[in-house]
């Protein structure tokens, strides 16, 4: 059995769902943006730089968060691209600008250091793909029926046996999902080790539980 534990202000809150693993997840109300860390670049064809959060005496070696229930704005079955709005949720939206802001601060001071090869200044907001779009978060949610159901999904009273149902996700339904950001991930030109001053932020859908 899956647990998906968050953390509320007080005891831990514990969801069980029909896994195998475990996931502690931070929801955004207690989410505190300078508790987040950068790690180490990874160096392969994707470099990655990882992010860990800590919080006192507790260290996550992953940044996974519990969103608040949101809007479907739209969901593209075909790509995967889901958008939910932030319109009503404006903690969530302040604390996820935050984190965007901080991470392409991070590779704007960094990126010579992390890719000594890529001669030159870079304007480093010019190949940002952005996560947080004005009062929107845009997010990738598997398609793939393999994938889709190694995703937890709640609807109804009960989790899924088949994973994410995508045509449940209609535009103006409301849904809380639990997304891991697992760092900053760049491009690279082809077969070259140099960056192409594009990156984003890397993440993936745990689970959905519709309201």
């Amino acid at each position: 059995m899956r647990l998906m534990t968050y953390l509320e202000i007080g005891t831990p809150k514990v969801v069980a769902t029909p896994y195998t693993d475990m996931e502690w997840l931070i929801p955004t109300q207690t989410l505190q943006v300078e508790n987040i860390q950068l790690g180490t670049l990874i160096q392969t064809s994707k470099p990655l730089v990882p992010l860990a959060y800590k919080d006192r005496d507790i260290h996550f070696s992953s940044l996974s968060i519990l969103l608040p229930s949101l809007t479907v704005k739209s969901f593209d079955k075909t790509t995967g691209q889901l958008i939910l709005s932030l319109e009503d949720s404006t903690t969530a939206a302040n604390k996820l600008a935050m984190i965007q802001e901080m991470l392409m601060t991070a590779v704007a001071l960094n990126y010579k250091d992390w890719f000594p090869s890529r001669k030159g200044q870079i304007d480093t907001k010019l190949g940002f793909q952005s996560m947080i779009r004005g009062s929107e978060i845009h997010l990738y949610c598997p398609v793939h029926a393999e994938i889709m159901q190694t995703v937890p999904f709640f609807v109804g009273g009960e989790w899924s046996p088949t994973g994410i149902q995508k045509d449940r996700l209609e535009t103006g339904v409301r849904i809380r999902a639990a997304i891991r950001i697992q760092g900053i991930s760049f491009l690279l030109h082809q077969n070259s080790d140099t960056w192409s001053g594009k990156y984003r932020i890397q993440h993936k859908i745990l689970g959905i539980l519709m309201n």
